[in-house]
């Protein structure tokens, strides 16, 4: 019995480590846990007091953290099936009301089929095509080493209309000779959360009030030492007043309306280094009224620098929005630089530490993806510094 208490103990510490390198046949287990001190400096503008979730303040500030479980199943003749579960979970949020989204499913969460010579169908919850497009064109820029320091997302400056969305049907093609594309459409039960902003406390998974459909796709070609690619969206039955809202704010308004956007660019991979561009426009339209109507656009373009040798990486972006075209309203735009040092101590843990300035005209909120909300007009200098463990 002692024998067999002590080999139970021995596992118990030996089975963490041991874990992450374990597959049972076509069952995985995966995740991250991530946080990091957050120290925040902001710059009023407003000339007015603000409240205290959007003042200066040092938190502590989960970095995406998720635990998923996945399965692929050998169908024969090079076909397969797949079905995965994807959950986040929060380590330290400040009270966040992101609480909500802390849910079973709430992150890619799918079944499909595929094959090695047509390509992967999902059906469930998963990042639209457009989202992934940005993958894709410049891989470094997506592949960010914290929250704090991305500069794409709903509230951010690049790829505002992609999203993680629930109604997905999503087509990933194999790839060929280097070329690749991805189509998805979600039907716009959840669009008020996936492509709008919210109000605070709303669940994730509250129901649209009039159904927004979006389309997407993206195509791309890869080769070692570079990537080039194109991603295009457009939202159905919905318009979005750009020069009032910095961040993705899709409503179905009166009228005939139109929102959809495009990005373009690529990345150069030499040695230990990698720099990238991409460009994106954004615009919308609303006309049919006997006033409110709009036509406008807003370019935006992104930067950005890597380093990746042995355990030291090193990531420099820089995004910048324009002012919006098509308005009389000044100062709608701004900019983003960040630079992200990540180390790694383990094979499964590394430490990131990371500088990020945020800068609004006028009438901008733009903000940094790790969940603090700026007033229009004001900026900040936000440090983090954390560690992030997988398995």
């Amino acid at each position: 019995m002692k024998k067999i208490i002590a080999l139970a103990i021995s596992a118990a510490f030996v089975a963490p480590a041991a874990f992450a390198d374990v597959e049972l046949g076509p069952f995985s287990i995966y995740g991250a846990a991530a946080t990091a001190v957050e120290v925040i400096s902001v710059e009023n503008n407003t000339g007015k007091p603000l409240v205290s979730t959007k003042d200066s303040q040092t938190r502590l500030m989960d970095q995406t953290s998720k635990l998923g479980f996945k399965a692929k199943y050998d169908l024969g003749n090079d076909f397969f099936a797949l079905a995965q579960v994807e959950s986040r979970f929060y380590l330290g949020n400040n009270g966040d009301n992101t609480d909500d989204k802390a849910e079973i499913g709430s992150r890619n969460t799918f079944v499909g089929v595929g094959g090695k010579q047509v390509g992967t169908l999902r059906f469930g919850r998963y990042d639209n095509a457009y989202k992934l497009s940005l993958k894709q064109i410049v891989p470094t820029l997506y592949g960010n080493l914290n929250d704090a320091s991305a500069t794409y997302g709903s509230k951010q400056i690049l790829n505002r209309l992609g999203g993680r969305q629930g109604d997905m049907v999503a087509y990933e093609t194999p790839d060929w000779s280097g070329f690749s594309g991805n189509l998805s459409y979600n039907f716009g039960k959840d669009s008020t959360n996936s492509i709008s902003s919210g109000s605070a406390g709303v669940p994730s998974n509250t129901a649209a009030t009039d159904l927004m459909g979006q389309t997407a796709f993206g195509i791309a070609y890869k080769h070692s030492m570079f990537n080039v690619g194109f991603g295009y969206t457009s939202v159905s039955n919905a318009a979005w007043k750009l020069d009032g809202s910095s961040g993705a704010s899709a409503k179905n308004l009166t009228g005939s309306q139109k929102l959809e956007a495009y990005q373009l660019g690529g990345q150069v991979n030499y040695m230990d280094f990698s720099a990238g561009a991409v460009f994106e426009r954004t615009s919308s339209s609303l006309s049919g009224l006997a006033k409110g109507n709009f036509d406008q656009y807003q370019n935006v373009f992104g930067l950005i620098g890597g380093y990746k040798k042995d355990a030291l990486e090193v990531q420099v972006q820089y995004a910048k929005a324009s002012d919006v075209d098509g308005t009389t309203l000044v100062g709608t735009g701004g900019q983003q630089a960040s630079i992200a040092v990540g180390y790694t101590l383990h094979k499964y843990v590394q430490a990131v530490a990371s500088f990020t300035k945020v800068h609004n005209q006028t009438n901008a909120n733009f903000t940094s993806a790790s969940g603090f909300g700026l007033d229009k007009s004001n900026g900040m200098n936000q440090f983090a510094l954390g560690l992030v463990g997988k398995f």
